[in-house]
């Protein structure tokens, strides 16, 4: 027999074992049909397969997507079965990895676990509550909640840090919950929010955010002081907050972005600007905003360099 058809005998072989090693291109509509028996009407169901490989393992990974208006109920009852739907097939254990709702929140194990009823209705609960947000179960049982919006003002950011508190029932049910969320505004001024926290936020929260939009809509941040000096009267072009929560205690700081302020003004004039400027009158009010709700802000800066935190 000839080299030639040596090769390819060697080649139909091949071809002949690897058309032969697809398990979970042969398992995936099986999987798909039992998962979607548990689903019904309420959502469609999806798979992404990889064949194993060289260096590659075999993967096989549903994703329910749910259909817009589905109610609470029953979406708690799918997130509660979905994880354990049965059979023998190599593309059912633990592989439905995501969970969405049509308005793009999601839940998703890590590896996929089934969900107690309680478990199963916080997490609806805050999928429905929250529009963007990410629930995910971490192998140690725990949950991270992951929540982003971008529109509007503070009071939106106000809304969002209401709809994580009404969430507390994640603590409940899953012990220790890590809290990460971000508002921004989608135009001028380019205000934003990140809040960290290692339980269910600070309800206190809310209201600083609520205050910050009052106090942006007041003018005192834009123009209007009327004095001739550019440098101190510098519009607050945008004001960014971050709050770190850990083991019950907040911590916020604020930067201020004021327009204008070069490198030339901060040299010369960062004392005389941390005391009698318009952002130095803004960190004032903001730091007795603070107070006023009960949550002290710890530091507030302007363009990264000038302290304005007055002193206490």
């Amino acid at each position: 027999m000839t080299t030639a058809v040596l090769s390819g005998a060697l080649l139909v072989v091949i071809v002949a074992i690897v058309l032969g090693c697809t398990p979970m291109s042969r398992a995936a509509p099986g999987a798909v049909s039992a998962v979607q028996e548990v689903v019904g009407d309420s959502g469609e169901v999806s798979v992404y397969v990889v064949e194993r490989n060289i260096n590659v393992m075999p993967r096989c990974q549903l994703t329910v997507r749910m259909i817009d208006g589905v109610a609470e109920d029953e979406l708690a009852r799918v997130l509660e079965r979905v994880w354990a739907a049965t059979g023998d097939s190599p593309c059912i254990v633990k592989t439905v990895k995501t969970v969405e709702t049509a308005s793009r929140s999601t839940v998703f194990g890590a590896p996929p676990v089934a969900m107690t009823a309680g478990e199963a209705s916080a997490v609806a609960a805050a999928l429905q509550r929250i529009d963007v947000v990410t629930v995910s179960v971490r192998e140690d049982g725990g949950v991270n909640a992951d929540a982003s919006v971008r529109t509007g003002d503070f009071s939106d950011a106000a809304e969002l840090a209401r709809a994580a508190v009404a969430s507390a029932a994640l603590e409940e049910e899953f012990g220790r919950v890590l809290w990460s969320m971000r508002w921004s505004a989608d135009s001028s001024p380019y205000d934003d929010a990140t809040v960290t926290s290692d339980i269910t936020p600070d309800a206190r929260l809310a209201d600083l955010f609520d205050g910050l939009a009052a106090l942006r809509d007041s003018g005192a941040l834009g123009d209007g002081y009327g004095t001739d000096d550019a440098a101190l009267d510098a519009p607050i072009i945008a004001v960014k907050l971050n709050a770190i929560t850990e083991s019950g205690s907040t911590v916020v700081g604020i930067g201020l972005t004021v327009a204008g302020w070069d490198a030339d003004d901060l040299d010369a004039r960062g004392a005389e600007l941390a005391q009698s400027s318009r952002a130095a009158e803004a960190a004032r009010m903001i730091a007795a905003l603070g107070e006023e709700v009960g949550v002290p802000i710890g530091s507030i800066t302007a363009n990264g360099t000038v302290d304005l935190l007055p002193e206490p």
